[in-house]
Order: C-alpha cells, then structure tokens, then sequence
C-alpha cells in the first residue's frame, strides 16, 4: 500500500519541478506582455487609468466608431458598469474630494466631523470647511438682498434609509432611484452636501432669484449645482436646482463654467504620477504651495447609445 503512495508523491515532485519551464513557453502574463499600439495610444492620454485598460477595450469593441479620448473619459465615467451593482467604497471619504454616487458609497458607520449651520443659517450641520463656506456664501448673498438657507444638510446612513425606504411606500424602485440615494450612496452623508430653500420640484426653486444668485456665484465659495439639468444619464438623478455640493473652489470653477458634472470633472483629471521620494529640502526653503488640481479640458461629446439609469 505505500509503494503507490511513494510513486504519487514522486511524479508530483516532478511536475512542480517542471512549472516554470511550462509557464515560461507558454502565453505571456497580461502584465508581461507587450502592449499594442492602441494601447499604448490609450495610456498615453493624460487622463488614462492603467487599471482600466480592459474596460477601455471593452467600450472600443462596443462601440468602434468613438474616438479614443470619448473612449476613456466614459468609462472614466464609468457607463460601462451598471448603477448599484458591483459597488465600489468610496475611496478618501474624508477628502473635499470624495465622490458618492451609484457606483460608490461610503460604510453604514461613516460620520465626519460636523459643524452645526446656526442661525440664520438654516437647518443641519456640515463639515466644518463647508459650514464656513456656506455661511460666508449665505452673507454675501444677504448682502445682496437674496437669502439662502439650508433646509437639509448632513444625513446619516441610518436617516438617508429611512427617507428612502418612506418614499418606496408610494412609488416603484426605479422612480425613487432618480430622485433618492439608497443608503450609503447619499452625498448628505459625506457632509458635503446640502439643500438650499427647497427640496422639492414643487417649489420650483429654479425660477427664483436664489437660484439665479447661485448659479452665478457659488463656485466663488466651492459649490457647484451637484445634479445639472440634462445630466441625468452621468449623475444618476434628475435635476435638484436646491442641490448644491461643496468640492473647494478650483473644482467648482471648472464645473460651473464648463457645465459639467462632478463625475465629468474627475474623469477628466489627469492620472496622478506615481509617487517618488522626496529629497529633503533646505532649511532656509520655504515650503511649496498647496498643490492645485489642474482645470480639465472640455468634455468629449459621445455620440453613441445612451446608457439608461
């Protein structure tokens, strides 16, 4: 009985032995071989992601006829991946930065730190660099003879189910899906976000002279109008003209005077160089400016298939 054991054990030595050398003669691992020219084309573009280039292949097969920019900043945008399915974390939740939407949410126990708004300020409570930056914002307003106040700011993962599983009561899943996060996916819960004098289509907020007084200043504050009117296939909902989303002013002048979604805005970055060492600088250096994000070049018009929510 130990002899067929002592054979088994032997040829399987001999087989591991040999691996290498099958593994050398055969097929060249994805990250070994060597790239085609498409691709290198592809990666060339500033705003490529290297994990992506499979996906960027799939939408070139999918749609041949788009140029290569469109081909990267869709699914930069990520049309190619179907909303509230394989949903990633939101990466940096507590960067100005962070973005939440239908393919990324934040953990049910996610809190940032809060600053409540005051009054006159409204209701809520919001990160305290956009609690300043409203309430400077809602000063210069007054000053102007408009008042902004908040009237839902902050929400909890907790208290974003609870809204969303009330509305469920009365409408289908995908009517509330275009005008309500499910948990986890509410911008609120960054405490970035707020509503301003409404939140409803009802008050039509978008025919006052609040809404006017935003659209053309509040990217001076670092808000921009988080779902624009006729980007509902990028953002996921319909248009909130209440809606407003701190981001920090160098992002919200490239989206409020290009128009573009915040989703737009960061497929449009340029990918970030890997990081390098640092050689110490001289004491008598002073230390290097914040870094600013560079403005995005406009945004490539796709003319294919529109892909539904």
């Amino acid at each position: 009985m130990k002899k067929p054991v002592f054979w088994l054990l032997l040829a399987a030595l001999c087989l591991f032995s040999l691996a290498p050398a099958w593994a050398a003669e055969g097929a060249p691992l994805p990250q070994e071989r060597e790239l085609t020219q498409w691709e290198m084309d592809c990666l060339a573009l500033p705003n490529s992601r290297p994990d992506r280039l499979d996906r960027y292949a799939a939408w070139a097969a999918k749609y041949p006829e788009a140029a290569l920019e469109t081909v990267v900043a869709q699914v930069n945008l990520d049309q190619d991946r179907t909303v509230y399915q394989d949903v990633q974390a939101a990466a940096n939740p507590d960067s100005t930065a962070v973005l939440v939407n239908k393919h990324y949410a934040l953990a049910q126990d996610y809190a940032p730190e809060l600053e409540a708004l005051g009054w006159p300020y409204g209701s809520g409570s919001l990160r305290p660099e956009a609690a300043r930056a409203f309430r400077a914002m809602a000063d210069a307003a007054r000053a102007e003879g408009v008042s902004l106040r908040s009237v839902s700011a902050y929400r909890s993962y907790q208290h974003q189910s609870t809204t969303y599983n009330r509305y469920l009561r009365y409408n289908r899943q995908a009517t509330v899906d275009t005008f309500s996060a499910r948990p986890g996916h509410s911008e609120h819960q960054t405490g970035l976000a707020l509503d301003i004098n409404a939140a409803n289509v009802a008050a039509r907020f978008e025919r006052t002279p609040a809404y006017a007084w935003l659209q053309a200043h509040c990217a001076e504050y670092g808000f921009i109008l988080r779902y624009m009117e006729g980007k509902e296939s990028i953002t996921g909902y319909r248009f909130e003209p209440w809606h407003y989303r701190y981001v920090g002013a160098e992002a919200a002048k490239a989206c409020m005077e290009q128009g573009i979604a915040y989703e737009e805005y960061l497929a449009l970055l340029p990918n970030p160089a890997p990081a390098q060492e640092e050689e110490p600088a001289p004491e008598a250096v002073p230390e290097p400016a914040p870094e600013v994000l560079p403005e995005p070049a406009p945004f490539p018009i796709f003319s294919g298939a529109p892909v539904e929510l």
